[in-house]
C-alpha cells in the first residue's frame, strides 16, 4: 500500500483497524506531509512494532523530480515522474517584488476537454491523479516552505476529476499538513457547470473560469465544453451562484476570476471588449488577460502588446477590475497552456519540426 494516496480519514481506518489507537494514524499524517519524512524508521513516536508493520505492508512513494529547468525570469518547470513512471508538470513561479511565490500544479496526465489552444489537449487523458499525487506537487518542491499561493490550472481539468480534486485540497490545506489558506488556493474549469455548483458549496477555494471568448460560435471552436455547457447557461449558473438568493450553504464574499487568453486577430478585437463587457455584467468578477502562449501545432498567435492595451482600455472604461498577467516561463514552456507530460512533448515537437 502506497500511503502517499491515503487520507487522513483512511489512515485511521487503516491504522485502527489494526488496533492502534487513533492518535497515531495522526502522527502519521504529520511525519508524511508536514514533515515530509517518507522512512518508518524515522517516525520516532511511532511504536517498534508499529514501524516493522508498516515496513511490511506498506511504503510511502510519492512521484519524483526526474528534472528542473529554470526560466531566465525566474520561473521554475518541474517534471516529476509518478509511481507508473508517468509524467506531469508543475511550475514554480516566484514574484519577488511582491513576496509571493505560487505553484502551479495539474490534476490528471493529459487533458480531455480538447481546447485548441492547449499543449495538454494535444495529450489524451492517460489516467487522472489520486488526491495525494495532487498534494505531493507541493510536498516534493525544495524550498516548499516559502509557497504564498496554489493555482490549480496544470496539466488536466480540474473538475473533470473532481472528488480527488478536494482530497488534494484537503491535504493542501490541513494545518498539520501543508496548512496553506484556502483563500490562497484557485481552482480553474473550462466550465463545467454541475461542478461547478458543486464546489463552491464545498470549498472555499477561490474559482476561475477559462473563458476566451464572448459569443459561442469562437467558443464552440476552441472550447468543445461550451457544446454542452454554452456561454448562455454558464453566465446563468455564474450569476445564480452570486446572487443574494442562492442557497445559504454558500453565502460568503464571492467573486469570479475569469481568464481571458487573447489570440491575434481571432477575439482580441475592440467589439470582442464591447461584447466581454455585456457578457459578465452583473456577475462580482476580476478579469486576468493573457496573450497567447504559440505552443507547436497550433494556428493561433500571440498579439501585440499595443492590441492588448487597446482591449484593456475598453473594460477600464465600463469599470471591470482587470489585469494583464505577464507570461512567466514561456522561455522553458512552462507557460499557460504550454505543459504536457515529457514523452507527449518530445512527440508534439518532433511532429511539429516534420512539418
Amino acid at each position: 500500500m502506497n500511503l502517499i494516496h491515503y487520507s487522513r480519514e483512511e489512515l485511521k481506518k487503516l491504522l485502527t483497524g489494526w488496533g492502534e489507537p487513533s492518535f497515531r494514524s495522526d502522527q502519521l499524517f504529520e511525519w508524511i506531509w508536514n514533515r515530509g519524512i517518507f522512512e518508518f524508521d524515522q517516525m520516532s513516536n511511532l511504536s517498534k512494532n508499529l514501524r516493522e508493520k508498516l515496513k511490511v505492508d506498506c511504503h510511502i512513494t510519492p512521484p519524483k523530480v526526474i528534472h528542473a529547468q529554470k526560466s531566465d525570469d525566474g520561473t521554475i518547470k518541474y517534471l516529476l515522474q509518478l509511481e507508473d513512471r508517468k509524467t506531469i508538470e508543475s511550475v514554480w513561479i516566484p514574484r519577488e517584488d511582491q513576496g509571493r511565490v505560487t505553484v502551479c500544479i495539474s490534476t490528471q496526465v493529459g487533458c480531455r476537454m480538447g481546447c485548441t489552444f492547449c499543449l495538454t489537449a494535444q495529450q489524451k487523458t492517460e489516467r487522472n491523479l489520486s488526491a495525494g499525487e495532487i498534494a505531493s506537487q507541493i510536498l516534493m518542491l525544495p524550498d516548499r516552505e516559502k509557497i504564498t499561493n496554489v493555482v490549480v490550472m496544470g496539466m488536466g481539468e480540474p473538475f473533470d476529476n473532481y472528488d480527488n480534486l478536494l482530497g488534494g485540497l484537503a491535504t493542501l490545506t490541513d494545518q498539520k499538513a501543508l496548512g496553506i489558506g484556502q483563500g490562497r488556493i484557485t481552482v480553474s474549469t473550462s466550465g463545467l457547470i454541475p461542478a461547478i455548483e458543486k464546489f463552491v458549496k464545498e470549498s472555499r477555494c477561490r474559482l476561475a473560469i477559462s473563458l476566451n471568448a464572448t459569443n459561442d460560435k469562437i467558443r464552440s471552436e476552441i472550447m468543445p465544453i461550451n457544446k454542452a455547457y454554452n456561454l448562455e447557461k454558464l453566465m446563468t449558473a455564474l450569476r445564480k451562484i452570486s446572487a443574494k438568493d442562492y442557497p445559504r450553504a454558500i453565502k460568503r464574499d464571492f467573486s469570479i476570476t475569469f481568464e481571458y487568453i487573447l489570440m491575434k486577430d481571432y477575439n482580441d478585437s475592440l467589439q470582442h471588449a464591447d461584447e466581454l463587457v455585456k457578457l459578465v455584467r452583473g456577475i462580482p468578477c476580476k478579469i486576468n488577460l493573457l496573450q497567447y502562449n504559440e505552443t507547436p501545432n497550433t494556428p493561433f498567435k500571440r498579439p501585440s502588446e499595443e492590441s492588448v492595451y487597446e482591449f484593456q482600455k475598453v473594460l477600464r472604461r465600463h469599470g471591470l477590475l482587470n489585469f494583464l498577467r505577464k507570461s512567466r516561463g514561456r522561455d522553458i514552456s512552462a507557460a499557460c497552456g504550454q505543459l504536457a507530460s515529457q514523452h507527449k512533448r518530445d512527440s508534439i515537437e518532433d511532429s511539429s519540426l516534420r512539418v
